[in-house]
């Protein structure tokens, strides 16, 4: 009996001290991820730098609306823009003085291509772009080359030699002119390809040539044009620029014809301008512009003859027989393959 009472107090004890042993540590939990936001950022990718802006700029003697040389060259610059996205800029009625100034400031800031329009910025072109390694420069009617000048150059002689087959064919006095601007290497041309054309139609036609020292002097362009008038020519052809306003103006008193250049000048005076001497100057740069941004314009002279469809006729608006359209085509065909010669006049 006294067993069983110890052994019931044993086990008492025995379940007493179980009840109080420390209680098994409750597993952790699972830790959380720290939000995406929280965890070690992966290094940012840099930008892609913005793409340098192809810009070109143009410098001009004359005024950009001209309905001219310089209106023609404004118009490429236009184009450019259009058709390569370019920023542009534009400087008109340079003097020649300030040439070299106008072209170096462009430079200076970083344009890409730097056009000079007209032979007038030829030496301006040939001392600035040496200064400028990196810069794309082109002169229009260029005279030099360099590793990084290029001239846009018309094969003037050609176009104008079907000039003088019209003044030829169209003359009664057998008294014909030319009136050019500036006596510079282009105006020259467009002259000696009229006299050869002239000659090869009818050797007894008088060519009498003009040079006013200007393209815009209007008031010059009239007293020359008189004067021509007054020797009894009844065919001009002027290579000017807004100083044909005052060439138009004498030929009109005086019910000459003319012939226009640049522009088909018709509407400039009906039934006096029997067409116009017409070169695609525009189209010429635009290419010049998107070479450069291409990365291929060469520092070399690119020549448009008529076989390039640069150099063209206006309408003639029945003005000129067919005959005389026809002796025009002949003369065009025997330019294109070889069998007339025109040579370029040397610079």
């Amino acid at each position: 009996m006294k067993r069983l009472f110890y052994g019931l107090i044993v086990l008492s004890l025995l379940l007493a001290l179980a009840g109080c042993a420390a209680p098994a540590a409750p597993a952790e939990a699972p830790k959380e991820e720290a939000p995406a936001a929280e965890q070690a950022a992966p290094a940012e990718e840099a930008a892609p730098a913005e793409e340098k802006p192809f810009r070109v700029a143009m410098v001009l003697h004359g005024a950009v609306n001209d309905k001219s040389w310089n209106e023609a060259g404004y118009n490429g610059l236009l184009m450019i823009e259009k058709e390569t996205g370019a920023e542009i800029a534009y400087q008109e009625r340079i003097a020649l003085t300030d040439a070299e100034e106008s072209m170096r400031t462009f430079a200076s800031q970083g344009y890409d291509l730097v056009i000079g329009h007209g032979d007038e910025f030829s030496e301006a072109g040939k001392v600035v772009a040496p200064e400028f390694p990196d810069v794309q420069f082109a002169v229009v009617n260029g005279a030099y080359t360099d590793t990084n000048l290029a001239s846009i150059s018309m094969f003037d002689e050609q176009l104008t030699y079907l000039v003088g087959v019209i003044a030829a064919n169209m003359t009664e006095s057998k008294k014909v002119g030319f009136i050019g601007g500036l006596e510079i290497p282009p105006v020259v041309r467009n002259g000696n390809g009229m006299e050869m054309g002239v000659k090869a139609t009818n050797p007894e036609v008088e060519l009498i040539t003009t040079y006013l020292g200007d393209f815009n002097d209007a008031a010059k362009g009239k007293a020359a044009a008189e004067a021509m008038i007054e020797q009894g020519v009844d065919v001009i052809y002027y290579y000017v620029d807004q100083a044909m306003l005052g060439i138009q103006e004498a030929a009109k008193a005086k019910d000459v014809k003319m012939i226009g250049c640049i522009f088909d000048q018709h509407e400039m005076a009906p039934g006096l301008i029997l067409t116009s001497a017409i070169q695609d100057t525009p189209t010429a740069i635009m290419l010049a512009g998107k070479s450069a941004k291409e990365g291929t314009l060469e520092g070399k002279q690119y020549l448009y003859g008529l076989d390039s469809g640069a150099l063209i006729l206006a309408p003639y608006y029945d003005l000129v027989p067919a005959e005389v359209q026809q002796a025009v085509e002949d003369a065009k065909k025997g330019i294109m393959d070889g069998s007339i010669d025109v040579p370029r006049t040397e610079s």
